[in-house]
């Protein structure tokens, strides 16, 4: 086991046990109606990473929780209209990953409601993760606070095991 937290501070790519079976370094919507909860981005260290909430995704089974980690950040960009509730779910609509076995990566992805992101990088690593401690579904918003569902939630300190991986660096 290992805090999802590591696996982003990592200098290296943790190979899992398993292949990912849907790659979404490499396969366009492999990451439909996974729900982004969080974002970070190391300028010191040149990366960023995208916490998911895979409870409710389309192509995996099993896990509740992935992250994607950019390293040799280039770009990182967020756009969508204010929301009017304390607390939305952004799930994914549409994911299409580029440049995966070439000189860099990039992965746009559009989401309900109304947002877009887009992150690219030199190489990107894909961890499926089974994050210990959550409820077996996700928690409902409406009429919450952040601190009323983050104990169902997937979080940079979960206590995670490492199910399945991707990577774009070769390795």
């Amino acid at each position: 086991m290992t805090l999802v937290e590591e696996l982003f501070t990592s200098q290296e790519y943790r190979r899992a046990p398993e292949p990912i079976g849907w790659d979404p370094l490499k396969e366009p919507d492999a990451l439909d109606d996974a729900q982004l909860l969080d974002c970070r981005v190391c300028p010191t260290a040149n990366r960023a990473a995208l916490l998911f909430d895979m409870r409710g995704a389309l192509f995996y089974p099993t896990g509740n929780s992935a992250l994607l980690v950019v390293r040799g950040l280039q770009s990182f960009h967020w756009s969508g209209a204010t929301q009017e509730k304390k607390l939305m779910a952004f799930s994914v609509t549409s994911s299409r990953p580029s440049g995966a076995d070439a000189d860099g990566f990039l992965l746009e992805l559009e989401f309900f409601p109304d947002g877009e992101f887009s992150v690219s990088g030199v190489s990107a690593d894909f961890y499926l993760l089974d994050a210990h401690g959550i409820s077996e579904a996700p928690p409902s918003y409406p009429g919450h606070d952040l601190d009323q569902v983050r104990h169902d939630l997937p979080s940079w300190n979960s206590d995670a095991t490492l199910l399945q991986s991707a990577t774009t660096g070769g390795k």
